[in-house]
């Protein structure tokens, strides 16, 4: 179903899941695809809720994917999961490589000029902040 839904998709969801295999191809880990895989499904289900967000916010779909991706990551990290934990404040080796991938998701943001360099720091230290207390 959803090899149809990408065949038959507007140019707006295409650059959007373009986006998503180019940032995977990049980061050559496995890690994000529990994140890519949360992040094509909200695409692929609702393709006309993602291109009205992209219009209404005037943004791009490089901007909406890389923001829904750092939402997704995340998430995760301040879920205290033991996907993704050893225990409070310690990341097993698949959390630290989200974190890794959390961070190149910021990265990308700023050089996209989607958040400032100032906010990027803010969200790196509040990303660990959070890890800290949680696990």
């Amino acid at each position: 179903m959803k090899l149809m839904k990408r065949l038959f998709a507007s140019k707006e969801i295409k650059a959007a899941i373009g986006v998503l295999d180019e940032f995977e191809y990049s980061c050559g880990t496995s890690v994000f695809q529990s994140v890519r895989e949360l992040v094509e499904s909200a695409i692929l289900e609702n393709p006309e809720k993602f291109i009205n967000a992209i219009k209404e916010q005037g943004i791009n779909p490089r901007q909406k994917v890389y923001s829904m991706m750092e939402y997704v990551a995340g998430d995760y990290l301040e879920s205290g999961s033991l996907d993704f934990f050893v225990y409070r404040g310690l990341l097993n080796p698949w959390g630290t490589e989200l974190l890794r991938i959390y961070d190149l998701i910021i990265e990308r943001m700023k050089e996209i000029h989607c958040i400032s360099d100032e906010e990027a720091v803010k969200q790196k230290n509040d990303i660990r902040n959070c890890i800290k207390n949680v696990g």
